[in-house]
C-alpha cells in the first residue's frame, strides 16, 4: 500500500526552534538566536557584523504585540570599514578614497525608513563615525511570524553634485545593535544626521563636515524647521593666500662665569684625587697640588677681570598682556548675517533622495551668526539639504582672509 502526503513536511525533529525576540529587546551580536536571516552580510561575535555588498539586509525574529515598534539601529563608519571597502570596490569613480563620506538608505519592510551620513573626521581620522537611525513600525506591518527586515543600500544614483560620498558606501559598515521597544512619546534621534555623533554637550550643536546634512520625515503633516549658526574657521589645507610665518628655533646662550669655572677645577681635582700616591711621592704630589692651586688662582683672577666692575642696570619688565574676555572669541559673521541673508548671499539648498516632491525652503537671519531654515511643506521622504555662503562675498568682509565657514546644526525638539 502507498502512502500519499498531501502536505510537504520540511521540519525535522533536529530543527530547533527559534524563539522570537520579546519586547523590549536588543540584537548586539551575530550569534543572536532571533538573527535568522543575512545577505551580503558577515555575522560578527561581539557586533552585528559587516555588509559586504550593496545593498545588504538581515532579518530578525521579533514577538509581535499587537501595538506600533520603535526601531533604533546603531551603525559604525571605523578604520576597517575603510579595508573592507577597498578590497571588495575596484570600480574607478569621480570619488574614491577614505576620507569620503558614506550617504546610506534604511529600508525596512519594503519601505524607506531614513537616511543617514557618515564622515570621518578630518583632524583625528582615527577616530570612527557613528551613526543612528530610529524610525516606527505600525503592528500590521509585523506579521504572526513576526519577520522583521533590516536593509541598508548606498545613495549612488540621482544624488547632487554638492553631496559628495562614495560609491558602494555601505561596504563595510559595520552594525553594533538594533534595539526595540513599544512607542512611547516622539523620536528624538535619528531625525536629522550629519556626520557627527555624539553632539558637543556645552553647545548642543551639530558640526557639518560635509557641508550638508540628512534630513528625515517625521510622519507629521507640518513644515520641518532648524536653525543652523555660522563661523569662521582656519582651513585644514594652507591656501594660496595663507602666510605662514617662518619657523626659528630658540638657541641657548650662557655666559661663562667664575663659578663655573672653579665648579670645572674642583671636579678635575677630586678626579685626580682618586688615585693612590705612593710614599715615596709625597714630595711630587705636594708639588702638583700646589701647582694646581696657583693654576686655579690665576684662572679666578683673569675670570673676575672679564666680569663688569659694575652690576648690570636693572631689566626694565614689561607690563603683563590684558588677559582676554572670557568666553569664546567674538564671530566676525554676527555683524553682517542679517544683511548676508537680506541679500540672498546664504544659500540653502534641498535635494530629495528618493522620487517625490520636495517642498522648499525660506531662509532667516537670527542673532548670534544663526540662521532659520523653514520647509513649505512637510518632508515625505529624506532629504539632503546644504548650507552655503560664496566665499568672494566672505573676501570682501573686514578679519576674514583665507578663513572658511563652519556650519553647526543647533539640535532641537523640532529637529
Amino acid at each position: 500500500m502507498i502512502r500519499t502526503f498531501t502536505t510537504p513536511r520540511f521540519q525535522t525533529a533536529f530543527d530547533r526552534v527559534v524563539e522570537p525576540l520579546a519586547l523590549p529587546g536588543r540584537v548586539s551580536s551575530g550569534a543572536a538566536p532571533e538573527l535568522t536571516t543575512v545577505d551580503q552580510f558577515v555575522r560578527g561575535t561581539a557586533v552585528i557584523g559587516r555588509f559586504i555588498a550593496s545593498p545588504g539586509l538581515l532579518g530578525v525574529k521579533v514577538r509581535p504585540t499587537g501595538r506600533p515598534v520603535r526601531v533604533t539601529a546603531h551603525f559604525r563608519y571605523d578604520s576597517m570599514s575603510l579595508d573592507w571597502w577597498e578590497e571588495r570596490i575596484t570600480t574607478p569613480g569621480p570619488v574614491r578614497g577614505a576620507g569620503a563620506p558614506r550617504l546610506l538608505l534604511v529600508r525596512s519592510q519594503g519601505k524607506t525608513r531614513g537616511a543617514t551620513l557618515l564622515v570621518r573626521p578630518a583632524a583625528d581620522f582615527r577616530r570612527a563615525a557613528t551613526g543612528v537611525v530610529s524610525f516606527d513600525l505600525q503592528p500590521e506591518e509585523l506579521t504572526a511570524e513576526g519577520l522583521f527586515v533590516f536593509e541598508m543600500d548606498s545613495v549612488d544614483k540621482d544624488r547632487p553634485e554638492w553631496a559628495p560620498a562614495v560609491p558602494s558606501g555601505s561596504v563595510g559598515i559595520m552594525m553594533e545593535a538594533i534595539e526595540f521597544a513599544e512607542v512611547q512619546g516622539d523620536r528624538k534621534i535619528g531625525l536629522v544626521s550629519t556626520g557627527t555623533l555624539p553632539l558637543d554637550p556645552d553647545s548642543d550643536t551639530l558640526t557639518l563636515r560635509a557641508g550638508y546634512f540628512v534630513a528625515n520625515p517625521t510622519g507629521r503633516d507640518e513644515p520641518r524647521r532648524w536653525i543652523a549658526g555660522a563661523t569662521l574657521v582656519e582651513p585644514l589645507v594652507p591656501g594660496p593666500r595663507t602666510k605662514v610665518a617662518p619657523v626659528v628655533e630658540p638657541v641657548e646662550s650662557r655666559p661663562s662665569t667664575s663659578r663655573g669655572i672653579k665648579r670645572k677645577v674642583m671636579r678635575r681635582i677630586k678626579r685626580a684625587a682618586r688615585w693612590v700616591v705612593p710614599v715615596a711621592a709625597a714630595p711630587a704630589a705636594r708639588r702638583v697640588s700646589r701647582r694646581a692651586a696657583a693654576l686655579e688662582h690665576r684662572v679666578l683672577r683673569a675670570a673676575r677681570r672679564r666680569m663688569p666692575g659694575r652690576s648690570a642696570p636693572p631689566v626694565s619688565v614689561a607690563p603683563p598682556a590684558p588677559a582676554p574676555p572670557p568666553g569664546p572669541p567674538p564671530n566676525l559673521l554676527a555683524d553682517v548675517m542679517f544683511d548676508l541673508v537680506s541679500r540672498k548671499l546664504v544659500r540653502v539648498e534641498l535635494a530629495g533622495i528618493e522620487s517625490g516632491a520636495t517642498p522648499g525652503v525660506q531662509v532667516r537671519a537670527r542673532a548670534g551668526a544663526e540662521i532659520e531654515i523653514v520647509t513649505d511643506g512637510p518632508l515625505r521622504t529624506p532629504a539632503l539639504i546644504r548650507l552655503s555662503i560664496d566665499p568672494s562675498v566672505l573676501r570682501e568682509l573686514p578679519g576674514v582672509d583665507d578663513k572658511t565657514v563652519r556650519w553647526e546644526l543647533v539640535v532641537q525638539s523640532e529637529s
